[in-house]
């Protein structure tokens, strides 16, 4: 199937393969996969003795084919379908959080949370387009590469901390109503999730700006060798996301473990109460599983990245030609996969995150469904206004 394509892209763009150019000698054992116009700049690049030149073509091919499908078309269209979801879950969370009927002080509460998290995954979609933009203009150099890991990051952490706050307010809501009803204020929510976006930021930057140095070591402003300092760096960073996602998921465990034998006793809550914090667990429970499902390929790629950052180091020494290409074309394909995987498992769960919140809440999900509505009826408004103007002239 993959040699069709091929044949019927060649012979519709016209590549040269129906022009009877020769093919270059060291590729005529792969002629049928040999590009006229691209592949003729890696026929004078010194190979080992050993080593298949018909290997590294295909290699080559293969890591063009993932950076433009799997790293470009595929998480582009998959970051505005998560941008548009997200932006009208936001909307939505907004015109609650600003209702006569829902300003409940424990309802803003949560909502807080939610809102900071909308926020985040939006800013991380806006951001990942701006990495396209550098990527396609400069090629993935260490700049791109900072913005891509400083992207990561704030959203990664940013996410975690807002997790790890909805927990312990749910926690604090039914196990201390007191304390939570009393003493805990909007204020406090507000000035805790201005906390975590802080240090969030404040942590990625560095992680950003020494992180890149892992794979562009020679570009990075910061001097940083393998032995000294890249390979303990690369340590700290996997361990720190590593803890990160362990408190995360322990946390959970712990709380929610001590809210259901509080919840069941019928004594320490009314029965509707006892149903709205079920509810409220359940939502929580499946947020976590998304949070859960989304952030472990991250962290296997982050340690398959560990046990070979020697060799993926080493693509970001000299300088950038076809034959650098050609000849570490195996190491590109790593990366490429690694990079991929991370994108779309990433955005993946950023679709799947409102998903989860619009459908287990029946508010919401009326709210969006009116939205929709209201955004297609604008749409066929303008549109019909367009092919009226247009009749007239």
């Amino acid at each position: 199937m993959e040699k069709l394509l091929h044949f019927a892209v060649h012979f519709l763009f016209g590549d040269g393969t129906m022009s009877g150019e020769p093919v270059p000698p060291i590729f005529l054992n792969c002629s049928s996969i040999f590009i006229f116009g691209k592949d003729e700049k890696y026929a004078s690049c010194p190979i080992e003795n050993g080593t298949d030149p018909c290997y590294l073509l295909k290699e080559v091919h293969r890591a063009k084919e993932f950076r433009t499908y799997f790293l470009a078309i595929l998480p582009i269209v998959l970051s505005v379908i998560a941008c548009l979801l997200n932006i009208g879950y936001l909307m939505v969370q907004l015109k609650c959080f600003s209702q006569e009927k829902t300003r409940l002080v424990s309802f803003k509460k949560r909502q807080v949370f939610l809102i900071s998290r909308s926020l985040s995954i939006i800013l991380a979609n806006l951001l990942f387009y701006v990495v396209v933009i550098v990527w396609k203009a400069n090629g993935f150099v260490y700049t791109s590469a900072m913005i891509f890991i400083l992207i990561g990051g704030i959203n990664f952490l940013s996410v975690t901390g807002t997790y790890i706050g909805l927990t312990i307010l749910l926690y604090t809501a039914i196990a201390h109503q007191f304390w939570y009803m009393a003493k805990l204020t909007l204020t406090h929510c507000w000035l805790i999730i201005g906390l975590i976006w802080f240090l969030s930021t404040a942590s990625s930057v560095c992680i950003g700006l020494w992180g890149a140095t892992l794979f562009y070591p020679e570009s990075a402003p910061i001097s940083c060798s393998f032995e000294s300092c890249q390979q303990p760096l690369a340590i700290i960073i996997v361990v720190g996301l590593s803890i990160c996602y362990g408190t995360v998921i322990v946390l959970y465990l712990a709380m929610m473990t001590r809210l259901h034998r509080l919840v069941r006793k019928s004594s320490l809550v009314q029965s509707r109460s006892k149903s709205n914090s079920m509810t409220a667990m359940k939502r929580l429970g499946l947020n976590m599983i998304t949070f859960a499902v989304g952030s472990v390929p991250i962290l296997i790629v982050c340690i398959v990245a560990l046990a070979n950052l020697r060799d993926l180091s080493s693509l970001g020494e000299g300088c950038k030609s076809p034959c650098k290409t050609f000849l570490h074309s195996s190491l590109f394909v790593e990366v490429e996969i690694l990079a991929s995987v991370a994108a779309i498992v990433w955005i993946i769960a950023m679709i799947a995150d409102p998903v989860i919140n619009i459908l287990a809440d029946k508010k919401l999900r009326g709210l969006f469904a009116k939205q929709i509505t209201r955004v297609s009826q604008r749409i066929r408004r303008a549109s019909t206004k367009s092919t009226i103007s247009t009749d007239d002239q």
